[in-house]
């Protein structure tokens, strides 16, 4: 399958693939993201397989339950930086990095790449 430029294959800019995607992301099962949506766990599967398409205030639901927008569930945009705002566990985190000192912004890059570093050293020795 071709790889798009946010890691998504082509087969993937169907909302159902998207919403699984992005509830699998996240680490939720479909009764968790139905609760959370209140859906039912048959609605999500439903979507999910594409026998159903959310629409409207559901469509809203899922992506603030998703945490993420509801034109990358639709396909029509890639993820950005409004997903990672939108997402309250992250967002405020982000907006806090934008508000710190260059030199405290450079400590977080070093201690970023070294995380980085090290989840790619662990992930070559499995």
């Amino acid at each position: 399958m071709n790889q798009k430029a946010d890691n998504t294959t082509t087969a993937d800019t169907q909302p159902g693939a998207r919403l699984r995607q992005r509830r699998r992301e996240l680490g939720m099962t479909q009764r968790e993201l139905a609760k959370v949506a209140n859906l039912s766990p048959a609605a999500i599967s439903q979507f999910e397989s594409g026998v159903r398409m959310p629409a409207g205030k559901t469509l809203r639901n899922l992506s603030d339950a998703l945490k993420t927008t509801v034109d990358w569930l639709l396909g029509r945009a890639p993820r950005n930086y409004d997903d990672i705002l939108a997402d309250p566990d992250i967002g405020p985190i982000f907006q806090g990095i934008m508000a710190l000192p260059k030199r405290d912004k450079q400590s977080l890059a070093t201690f970023y790449h070294s995380l980085k570093n090290s989840a790619e050293a662990a992930t070559d020795d499995e």
